[in-house]
């Protein structure tokens, strides 16, 4: 028992370690992803001379020369593969970020192509220590690379076909992520690509791409936060959604129970009847006494009869009922946590529709409306 015990405690252990590695894996890939970006973009130079005089206070994050930000980006890397590195065989070193480094300069070429190689020798690693650490390194980098701001065109490039890609990785990660995170995540991409694709194809009652690509940033905030356990997107709900979740839940029960008792009346429950009342009839019959002791012996039997029936189908009714809840729930409640964790395209639309109500002022009578770009035909 002792041994067992022992082997069961090692396991949950490991499949908790499993579970860091994960997050810490895929917080990685949307560093490294972060990392390329910035040194194709921002100056790596820095300041040729230091400042004559102290700043004011404190440097902020978006304060801090390119060439720091880059080298933070790359600690992150650092500290990220040396918490993975405890589940890695014997013998397989962690990649090193120090080719990165040294080739950071006034040339960006060497330091593409530095970070390059070393995404490669994260993504061997990771996969060769475990499948899904890679696979979460994979889904970081992906996810980091969809939220990128950028312009009309490049979202709907991102929104071609890459979130069918990223939801399949969150299915099979699904285990080992926060809870209901992958599937919360899962259903925002796709309201995203739904969007996107009623944008592109000219819908009036969608946010048009430049809301929907100012607001994507945000939205990769969010995904972020709740992949890596920052936020649990149960916190997100208030009474409104709790009071929807219930009444939905109740609905659905509602139809079940009408579904079940249909369908065992006639081949469980008429039987049994018709058995309980001809030995109810029987033993009313057979009784010694006046009409009103048969009476009373039929509707004893008739109670005792009815009691029985009904602890017999009850208890295991009450058990399938218990289990068959317990998705509907969480189902429902995924469908509140995402309309909640979707706030960034909430206010795309938003905006899209005081946008579109705006009337303009220069010229024309101030009491006739304008005909608006949605009201053409």
């Amino acid at each position: 028992m002792g041994g067992r015990a022992l082997g069961t405690a090692m396991r949950a252990e490991q499949r908790q370690d499993e579970r860091a590695a994960v997050v810490t894996a895929l917080r990685l890939g949307w560093s490294m992803a972060d990392a390329y970006h910035h040194a194709q973009t921002a100056d790596l130079t820095g300041r040729a001379d230091p400042p004559a005089t102290a700043p004011a206070k404190l440097s902020n994050l978006t304060e801090l020369p390119g060439r720091h930000r880059l080298g933070m980006y790359l600690d992150g890397v650092d500290v990220a593969l040396i918490q993975i590195a405890p589940l890695t065989p014997a013998g397989h070193a962690a990649p090193s970020t120090a080719g990165a480094r040294r080739a950071t300069g006034a040339d960006r070429e060497p330091l593409l192509f530095a970070l390059d190689e070393l995404n490669v020798d994260v993504l061997r690693w990771t996969m060769a220590t475990n499948h899904r650490i890679g696979l979460a390194y994979r889904l970081g980098r992906s996810l980091a690379d969809t939220v990128r701001r950028g312009d009309a065109a490049e979202l709907v490039r991102r929104f071609g076909g890459r979130h069918v890609q990223l939801s399949r990785w969150l299915d099979e990660l699904a285990s080992v992520l926060p809870p209901y995170s992958a599937a919360v995540v899962r259903r925002s991409l796709a309201a995203w690509a739904t969007a996107v694709g009623r944008a592109t194809a000219g819908d009036p009652a969608e946010a048009g791409l430049a809301e929907l690509a100012r607001e994507l940033r945000n939205q990769g905030d969010l995904w972020q936060d709740v992949l890596t356990g920052g936020l649990h997107p149960r916190d997100l709900l208030d009474e409104e959604n709790w009071a929807v979740v219930a009444r939905n839940v109740i609905i659905r029960d509602r139809k079940l129970v009408v579904q079940a008792a249909r369908g065992i009346f006639w081949p469980v429950l008429a039987p049994l009847l018709v058995v309980l009342l001809a030995v109810v009839g029987v033993s009313a019959a057979a009784a010694a006494g006046s009409p009103t002791t048969r009476a009373a012996v039929a509707l004893v039997g008739l109670g005792a009869g009815l009691i029985a029936i009904w602890r017999s189908i009850s208890t295991p009714t009450l058990s399938v009922a218990a289990e068959v809840n317990r998705p509907l729930l969480e189902s429902e409640l995924v469908v509140q946590m995402s309309a909640r964790i979707d706030r960034p395209l909430t206010a795309a639309r938003r905006a899209a529709r005081a946008g579109r109500q705006r009337v303009p002022s220069e010229g024309g009578s101030k009491y006739v409306a304008r005909v608006s770009g949605a009201d053409l035909p």
